[in-house]
């Protein structure tokens, strides 16, 4: 696997912040490490389920290493980011030192082998030292201050829930008598760790573990989070502690590990120029971390689809889905702000201070909430690489609000099925600051805020189509008629009874938003076309004939795709009818590309597809990269903009290799780790920009489309690729492409072979 240590990441010379971590993780649990001028270790500590009072997503804790005298800081020092086994491997002349989370385990290991017998700290560092609500809060609740106990040679660190934020939301949204349908993930809440030695003789006090006189050491910072007692949680964390594996048991694990996910499934690009980073000259005063590394991939599209593809793998098999706000590697403000709209840039380029009760690294952009628009992304880039478990985190996080989406159904518009909207915390509902509190001259569902808050019924269509893909990937008709079809159904009744209005026997739907793109809308594009995507793909399954009677009735019932002219072009209109004013630089169209795929570049359609998607680019100003500094309402291609995804849809070559190669310079220039994408829209690392970076290239090399394999529909001639991809879960495809011709392709089983169309000509 020499092409995977090529992107190893190295760094020469001692670090000053956090601006300076390296990613690690095993799905569930992730660390941001670095190393400070002064020979110390630092780490964030992370899990999926740390959930507070409030359903932020938190930090379970920082640890900080010192070892005095400290080994570190010589012209000898390097710290490596091996992606290739998984773990950080420091060094200076003869000491040597690895951090790594071995898979399942959820512990974090730091090892260290020194020249001389020196002594060693582990300092837990918390902020959460009272009851507060934090910037950016709207609640009646407060999260309360942290635990930090001694237990003898080791430290306890804790967050224990007090009363949550579930009961007023729920109040406030109407929901007060149906209660039982939310699922509580945070009620009874305890996440935290314990923190020890292997060897005797260590000694704990203050929240430090101290161990002297050692040449050789292992630290275990044992994590856990969990719905129950203090006794139970201290129980479990002790039990976890106890069993946890020698550390060259933990290393051979974690090794084996990522081994086989580098095996399974790669894309090595050769022949690519790097792109530009573009960014506002304001911003260069705020970089002050050390910004020097090395990587032996000659490939920037390489590295950057290599890296995030590890990024993501570290933390998307956990309790929930991946954050948008980034992921579980987000850092601590900058330049002393919190961060705002105003300051985007400077709070996640500039370095930060030291993390306090009101200003720490738990604070993330935006909201708490998951977004649809947001949390899509990482899964559209999913199945072709065969990460199926990955898949099921998402599946049953909206499966858990089946029953809450059906009392809102009847709550707020007197209608049947589900109910669902862009923005769900952990228990199904929105926030207080998106709904609003202020209800006066607001009906009931009716959400204060227009963006996210208020976009609905596509996003729920969008699942479908995700599991369709699933259904289809797995072979799994069980899936498909317990899970995809009821829902599908639901959502179906939903929209048929909260719009009764017909037109010539076909439905009126709205006023709906067009996404958060034009408001008020009739028969918006992305509900019209994702209605005929779903209808139209189940409808070629053998389903029971009471299923196929219903989805019949719906079809008929469709309203038509609607098109309209744009300077002299006909095109696919964001609605039926709209006021012109547009909020959002996101176009609606593009919805019939991607994710419904009712266009694609072999389809009799093509042109209509191309002429929309030309013109859309155009008027919204979007083919340009986002430059960094700039406000996040900018337009551009880059983020959560899936501009080259749909681009690639369409066989755009030189449209998708643009966009590609630009995105793939747009790391934040205050982080050294090269694959901090943004901020753009969101945050550092912009988790929807890395994953179009991956569903983007993904689909220039491999598209699926039924049974037909299409290789190479949007890869650039010029540009040589070798790749592993998965057509389903029987079916994998490994070629090389090199100098404009197919040089190898071996497809398994080999009888699917028939089934490969190869689109470059030869």
């Amino acid at each position: 696997m020499s092409q995977v240590k090529d992107c190893n990441i190295t760094f020469h010379s001692l670090g000053e912040t956090d601006r300076s971590a390296m990613p690690l993780g095993n799905g569930e649990c992730a660390a941001s490490v670095w190393t400070e001028q002064n020979g110390d270790i630092c780490l964030y500590i992370n899990r999926t389920d740390a959930l507070t009072e409030l359903d932020r997503t938190v930090k379970v804790g920082m640890v900080r290493l010192s070892i005095s005298p400290s080994p570190l800081g010589t012209k000898a020092f390097a710290q490596t980011l091996d992606i290739e086994h998984g773990v950080i491997h420091i060094t200076d002349g003869g000491s040597r030192l690895t951090v790594c989370i071995p898979p399942e385990e959820h512990t974090v290991y730091i090892t260290g082998e020194l020249t001389a017998p020196a002594d060693i700290t582990a300092k837990h560092i918390g902020w959460r030292t009272g009851a507060i609500l934090p910037h950016g809060q709207v609640a009646d609740v407060t999260e309360s201050a942290d635990i930090v106990e001694n237990t003898g040679e080791t430290i306890r660190f804790y967050h224990q829930n007090g009363k949550t934020v579930i009961e007023e939301t729920a109040q406030l949204q109407s929901m007060g008598d149906y209660l039982d349908t939310l699922p509580d993930f945070l009620t009874g809440r305890i996440f935290g760790g314990q923190m020890g030695f292997a060897e005797t003789g260590a000694a704990a006090a203050d929240g430090t573990v101290t161990l002297r006189g050692a040449a050789r050491f292992t630290l275990k910072i044992v994590t856990e989070s969990l719905q129950g007692s203090r006794e139970d949680f201290l129980a479990s964390l002790g039990r976890r502690f106890a069993a946890a594996p020698a550390v060259q048991t933990a290393v051979e694990r974690t090794a084996a590990y990522w081994t086989n996910y580098w095996a399974d499934s790669y894309i090595r690009v050769t022949g690519d120029e790097p792109g530009e980073r573009v960014m506002l000259d304001e911003v260069k005063a705020y970089i002050q971390e050390p910004t020097e590394y090395t990587c032996d991939c000659p490939s920037a599209i390489t590295r950057a689809y290599t890296l995030t593809r590890y990024m993501f793998a570290c933390c998307n098999r956990g309790a929930f889905p991946v954050l948008y706000t980034g992921m579980l590697f987000n850092l601590m403000p900058g330049a002393g702000e919190h961060l705002s709209f105003w300051t985007f840039a400077r709070g996640y380029t500039s370095q930060p201070g030291e993390p306090t009760l009101e200003l720490n690294p738990d604070e993330r952009s935006w909201c708490t909430e998951h977004l649809w628009q947001n949390l899509r992304h990482p899964f559209h880039s999913l199945l072709l690489r065969g990460e199926t478990e990955a898949m099921q985190v998402l599946f049953r996080y909206m499966r858990r609000f089946w029953d809450l989406n059906r009392a809102r159904a009847k709550v707020f518009y007197r209608a049947e099925g589900q109910h669902n909207t862009e923005m769900t915390m952990s228990f199904g509902l929105q926030s207080k600051d998106i709904y609003g509190v202020d209800r006066r001259d607001l009906a009931i569902g009716y959400s204060q805020n227009r963006s996210g808050g208020a976009v609905d019924i596509s996003p729920g269509l969008e699942l479908i189509m995700l599991m369709l893909d699933y259904a289809d990937y797995m072979k799994d008709d069980a899936f498909l008629l317990d899970e995809a079809v009821p829902y599908t159904l639901d959502l179906l009744r939903y929209i048929a009874t909260r719009f009764p209005n017909r037109r010539d026997g076909r439905i009126v739907i709205g006023p709906l938003q067009s996404i958060e793109t034009y408001f008020n809308t009739i028969n918006p594009l992305p509900v019209v076309a994702g209605m005929h995507a779903v209808i139209g793909r189940l409808l070629r399954y053998a389903l029971p004939e009471d299923v196929r009677s219903a989805l019949t009735g719906y079809r008929d019932m469709l309203p038509e795709i609607r098109l309209e002219q744009h300077e002299g072009t006909t095109v696919i209109a964001p609605a039926e009818a709209y006021d012109g004013e547009r909020h959002n630089v996101e176009p609606p169209a593009f919805y019939a590309i991607f994710p419904f795929k009712l266009y694609s570049f072999h389809q009799p359609e093509y042109q209509l597809a191309a002429d929309t998607f030309r013109a859309a680019m155009r008027e919204n100003e979007l083919f340009q990269p986002f430059a960094l500094g700039k406000n996040p309402g900018a337009p551009s291609y880059s983020g959560w903009q899936y501009s080259g995804t749909a681009a690639a849809m369409l066989g755009m070559t030189d449209t998708a290799a643009e966009i590609l190669r630009s995105n793939c310079a747009l790391n934040n220039p205050g982080n050294r780790f090269p694959a901090m994408w943004g901020p753009i829209y969101d945050a550092v690392p912009d988790t929807d920009h890395g994953a179009n970076i991956l569903t983007l290239l993904q689909y220039m090399v491999m598209q699926v489309d039924g049974k037909t394999i299409y290789l190479l529909p949007a890869f650039p001639k010029t540009w040589d690729v070798e790749f592993r991809l998965h057509a389903d879960k029987d079916t994998v495809v490994e070629a090389v492409y090199r100098g404009g011709k197919l040089a190898r392709c071996t497809v398994t089983p080999p009888e699917r072979a028939a089934d490969v169309v190869v689109v470059p000509e030869e």
